[in-house]
């Protein structure tokens, strides 16, 4: 089978990604970023942090495309009346980095692009960063992959939480790290000051859960987690009640969109790459997982619509690569009982 980046350049090359985008102008596209990488090296993790200048390329591509791009809540408002502009785009950022205020913000407002920020709260009003992430960093950053992850996590956040933070320094220091990361708060998540800065620059902030919970997991803790993620954005912004939710992590739970909906949710979106049909279930909304590691070519290829037909296609390989030994088995199990 060919490589996928060769299949996008021959999509690009025939006119199938036009094609596909006459077909597929209905249909909502919903990108997703979370962080943006500040620290020394390479960006950590595949599709956490992108590096500044990845991102700022990805906003000019898109703003060169001329593709409408609107604000979640009309984009899902046209969406269910059938009412979006042809190939509408949708821009979303996960968590609340730091890095998405300082540096992601004013990317967006060069470029006059409206997005919207899912932003969980609890590590917002804490002057610590994120600590199984961090520890994570600083693992992958020393080469000891031996270290018990789960063992560091759970002592450092047994702590007080005014002990947390030496106690992760310390780890670091011990693993021979430099706290670069640290002084450009590259694990933290953006303060209440900089959420309400964001909000009065236009960046609309949305629901995540306060804890970042796993919804398939704690799917009895999803109501409370939303009361308190929607208290701690109010009081921040002093905006609009948020309406519009993002599963932590993707995590779906088959409850969860009647008690989003209980819950005054108008709209949820998965980590689940695709593109939404006006008729696509407002709390299964699909995105398209921005990272590093994405060439420009995919990145395009989503727009567009190609994506969208290349990975039926490989659905429909894998499905003939799977029944035909299925069937070839069963031939020869008749055979050997027939003889």
């Amino acid at each position: 089978m060919l490589p996928r980046r060769a299949l996008l350049r021959a999509a690009g090359l025939t006119g199938l990604s036009a094609l596909a985008r006459r077909a597929t102008g209905s249909q909502l596209r919903i990108l997703c970023y979370h962080g943006l990488w500040l620290a020394p090296g390479a960006p950590f993790g595949s599709c956490l942090f992108m590096t500044p200048e990845m991102f700022a390329a990805r906003m000019a591509r898109l703003a060169r495309s001329g593709l409408p791009v609107l604000p979640l809540g009309e984009a899902v408002e046209r969406l269910a009346a059938n009412r979006l502009p042809r190939a509408a785009v949708v821009i979303t950022i996960d968590d609340g980095w730091a890095s998405t205020h300082s540096h992601m913000l004013p990317v967006l407002e060069a470029h006059r692009l409206p997005a919207t920020l899912y932003a969980t709260t609890w590590y917002a009003g804490r002057d610590l960063p994120v600590i199984n992430v961090a520890v994570d960093y600083l693992i992958a950053a020393s080469g000891r992959a031996g270290e018990d992850r789960g063992a560091v996590i759970r002592r450092i956040e047994a702590l007080p939480e005014g002990e947390r933070l030496a106690a992760l320094r310390d780890y670091g220091c011990a693993l021979g790290v430099g706290e670069q990361w640290l002084e450009r708060r590259q694990f933290h998540l953006m303060r209440p000051d900089e959420l309400a800065d964001a909000h009065d620059r236009g960046l609309d902030i949305q629901l995540h859960t306060h804890r970042h919970i796993d919804v398939a997991g704690r799917i009895g803790q999803l109501l409370p987690e939303i009361d308190a993620n929607r208290a701690a954005i109010l009081a921040a912004t002093g905006g609009a009640v948020p309406e519009h939710f993002c599963y932590p992590s993707g995590t779906f739970h088959p409850s969860a969109p009647a008690l989003l909906a209980a819950s005054g949710v108008r709209s949820a979106t998965l980590v689940s790459e695709g593109l939404n049909a006006p008729a696509a279930d407002p709390y299964a909304l699909r995105r398209f997982v921005d990272g590093q590691h994405v060439s420009a070519s995919a990145f395009d290829a989503y727009l567009d619509g190609t994506l969208h037909y290349l990975s039926h296609a490989r659905q429909a390989l894998e499905r003939i690569e799977v029944e035909v030994p299925r069937r070839v088995a069963a031939a020869s199990g008749m055979l050997l009982c027939a003889l």
